[in-house]
């Protein structure tokens, strides 16, 4: 976020889109630019040199001297790699030409795909492939290293796989917009022109564009960083500052402890001449020296530390963007220095100027019994509690962080997600030309797979590897909505009729799906026992009608009959999902869920979920090759991706979220380390001084009950001014930042009362056992030797 893209053109770089104003997520405002726009807006718009429109996360099915794969890819127009100002190591760039409908499939390949399934050779430059199901030519070979947008191992022209379509045909895409900054305009300049142009489009396309009325130009990079990934990264920084300021606090009652020690050592350093500089030069330096030891161990375990961090995360499933990498570069390095010297200069400076104040003859005088002044005393007691507070909002902070991971890994989904098996698919539109051949395949699979001996049923849904579905509201026949929040939400799913057998859904009320069930017979529908209870109460559902609808109330989609009731399952993912909850509705697999009317002919997806149950007790993992030769069987050209289990499927998104709760969790251990080491040394200390009057106390009568509570009673009230700061501003930052850390949290409140409950028992224990070893010791004082000692 800090470092930005290393592309040559990088401070050039933007992104643009028309917005709709009137809704807003986490990530912002809904955005797109239809391809029909993009094709008109190009030769008015005067702030880029250049404009590119691109699908990035795309599947590309590709088969390479026989062999079917699933890469992820992008579907580019010609100028996108010239924007960036890249270019092809190997071979050549994407011209216009290859990007008209029609013209020959060509593709750009990545170094490592290059690497892996062309052997590196230079040969693969002009070989030809299987492309989405149509010859194509690999034209070019990218560098080593380039992903963008996040992980794209292909690049496609864009206008030759999805050619520009009318503005009203809903199978259009939309893709996002590249572009490169004129010399001199700025993104505020831009953004000016491009409301402009999304006003004028709104007003000459009603249909399409009415509610697109307002542009939005930014850098590329806000693009790729938005809002929770910086709120990620902030807290994290923060976290870390937080750990900082506990350290130099410790160093800096430690500083006043050794220079209370070496009062009587300064005091004769400035009668024999020492200036009052030099004192607090020489312990600055004693202190820059501890620190630059620190300094140098801690980067060298920062090295090993980011080696572990890379590899984790680049071994996930769905990593970050490749652009998007772990090291100590120059710049952290020098931010890392500078932090070490002024983090020495802060914990040092204070102890050094005061003790070089002292008075000489007083110090000498004294006989160097070490007695400290009050103010050192009220600074050293004030630094505790500083301690206490940030520990506590570290300590809330890290807790919040675990217990949200910790409730995504442990959701009752309603189904036992590790014993079924599924598999993501792509039919292509080289080898499926039609809604009617894909249909074909698809029925043809399924019977296939429910006839193999190897699965007790198998199903299709157009559910993503069983975490994303769609959602949206719905209006109920007969009732009146006044606001658009009224409109109850509810997820969806496309399914054929097995599914319900296969996930061990009953069927409580009414009935299933059957072969039969679609769009342009009567369109129908089956709602889970959540959404019939939350919908009609204790009514029956069955025979009752709804449709989908925009949150507006726009463009509500046919009329549903529901034919049935099924017990729930959990159709959302481990996500946060606002004005969501249990509540669900699913239609035939060939319907149309969403949009103006009922289709006159089945709609066949292109992607699909096959979703198979092992037959006697099998484990799910022992049927992945049955599975893949069956679908071999019905396509040897189709490949499966994103095989497992839906527990490994759903794994898969919360692994990034665990690796940051397992940091999370490091800050705030390290912060209670760090203060109850620091609440000890001060006790500790504070105790060692006191040792005379210690001495006194016992001498003219006081017990060790007594003496115990005298030291307790000190170090509690630190504690409880901590805690009471510390919980306090962590509720504020709680209250003031409110959505924005809940769209980070899954399951639990910013605001728990029991987390808060056990960061108050967690630091009161710790502190008080830090506080009560040196009171103990205390009271073991001998009145004889504390009385004789100087």
């Amino acid at each position: 976020m800090l470092r930005g893209f290393s592309f040559p053109n990088a401070d050039r770089l933007s992104s643009a889109t028309f917005l709709d104003p009137t809704t807003v997520s986490a990530f912002g405002f809904n955005g797109r630019i239809l391809a029909e726009d993009f094709r008109e807006l190009l030769p008015q718009q005067q702030s880029f040199e250049l404009l590119a429109q691109y699908l990035n996360g795309s599947t590309v099915n590709m088969t390479v001297d026989g062999q079917p794969k699933r890469y992820q890819g992008a579907y580019v127009t010609e100028p996108f790699l010239r924007i960036l100002g890249v270019s092809p190591i190997l071979g050549r760039d994407i011209t216009t030409d290859d990007n008209k409908p029609g013209a020959e499939k060509v593709a750009i390949i990545g170094y490592g795909l290059w690497q892996r399934d062309f052997g590196g050779s230079p040969d693969a430059v002009g070989k030809s492939v299987r492309l989405n199901g149509k010859p194509a030519t690999i034209i070019g070979v990218m560098a080593k290293g380039f992903a963008f947008p996040t992980n794209e191992e292909l690049w496609i022209p864009l206008y030759s796989e999805f050619p520009v379509k009318p503005r009203n045909d809903a199978t259009q895409n939309t893709g996002a917009v590249l572009g490169l900054l004129k010399h001199g305009v700025s993104n505020d300049q831009a953004n000016a022109e491009f409301t402009g142009l999304a006003k004028r489009f709104a007003d000459a396309y009603p249909d399409t564009n009415k509610r697109f009325n307002s542009g939005q130009v930014e850098p590329l990079l806000n693009t790729y960083t938005p809002r929770p990934l910086r709120g990620t990264l902030w807290t994290m920084l923060g976290f870390c500052v937080g750990v900082l300021l506990i350290a130099c606090v410790n160093v800096m009652n430690m500083q006043f402890a050794r220079a209370t020690l070496r009062a009587k050592e300064l005091a004769i350093r400035s009668s024999l001449g020492a200036t009052r500089t030099r004192l607090i030069t020489q312990m600055l330096t004693e202190s820059l020296l501890v620190a630059g030891i620190g300094a140098v161990i801690g980067i060298g375990l920062a090295y090993l530390s980011i080696d572990w961090l890379s590899a984790t995360i680049r071994n996930l499933d769905t990593p970050p963007p490749s652009w998007i990498v772990f090291d100590v570069s120059g710049p952290v390095l020098a931010v890392t220095v500078l932090s070490t010297v002024g983090a020495a200069i802060a914990s040092g400076l204070l102890p050094a100027w005061m003790s070089s104040r002292a008075n000489v003859v007083e110090v000498l005088r004294d006989g160097g019994r070490g007695n400290t002044s009050s103010a050192i005393n009220v600074i050293s007691r004030g630094l505790v509690v500083f301690q206490i507070v940030v520990t506590c909002i570290l300590l809330i902070g890290s807790i919040l962080q675990v217990r949200s991971i910790l409730n995504q890994q442990h959701i009752d989904y309603g189904y036992d997600t590790g014993a079924l098996m599924t598999a993501r698919m792509g039919l292509m539109e080289g080898d499926y030309p039609t809604p009617d051949a894909k249909k074909i395949f698809f029925d043809r699979l399924v019977r296939q797979l429910n006839d193999s001996a190897e699965f007790d049923g198998a199903a299709l849904t157009n559910r993503f590897r069983m975490a994303f579905n769609g959602n949206g509201p719905i209006e109920i026949e007969g009732r009146q909505y006044k606001a658009d929040r009224d409109r109850p939400q509810a997820s969806f799913e496309q399914v054929t009729p097995t599914y319900f057998g296969v996930m061990g859904q009953k069927v409580v009320e009414g009935r299933g799906f059957a072969d039969d069930d679609l769009d342009s017979k009567q369109p129908v529908a089956i709602v889970n026992v959540a959404l019939a209870k939350k919908l009609f109460a204790n009514e029956s559902p069955v025979g009752r009608r709804f449709h989908s609808s925009d949150p507006n109330g726009q463009h509500p989609g046919t009329w549903r009959t529901i034919v049935g009731v099924v017990t729930t399952i959990r159709m959302l993912g481990p996500f946060n999902n606002p004005g969501l909850d249990d509540g669900g509705y699913y239609v035939p697999f060939y319907a149309t869920p969403v949009g103006p009317a009922a289709a006159t002919a089945p709609n066949a997806s292109q992607f699909a979920t096959v979703v198979v149950k092992p037959r006697g007790g099998q484990r799910a993992e022992s049927i992945i090759n049955a599975l893949r030769r069956d679908v071999a069987k019905a396509d040897a050209n189709l490949p499966l991706y994103f095989i497992g289990t839906p527990k490994v499927n759903v794994d898969v998104f919360i692994a990034a979220n665990r690796i940051i709760a397992t940091m999370f969790s490091i800050f705030g251990g390290i912060a209670i380390l760090l203060a109850s080491v620091g609440i000890y040394g001060v006790m500790s200390f504070a105790v060692n001084q006191r040792t005379q009057e210690f001495g006194v106390r016992m001498a003219l009568g006081a017990d060790t009950p007594r003496i115990l509570r005298m030291v307790l009673k000190q170090g509690a009230l630190q504690i409880a001014i901590g805690l009471f700061v510390g919980v306090g501003l962590a509720l504020a930052i709680a209250l003031a930042l409110g959505s924005a850390i809940q769209t980070t949290l899954f399951g639990v409140s910013a605001r728990d009362p029991l987390t808060y409950g056990a960061v108050i028992a967690l630091v009161t224990v710790v502190s008080l056992v830090a506080t009560l070893v040196p009171a103990q010791r205390a009271t073991r004082v001998d009145p004889m030797i504390a009385l004789r000692a100087e």
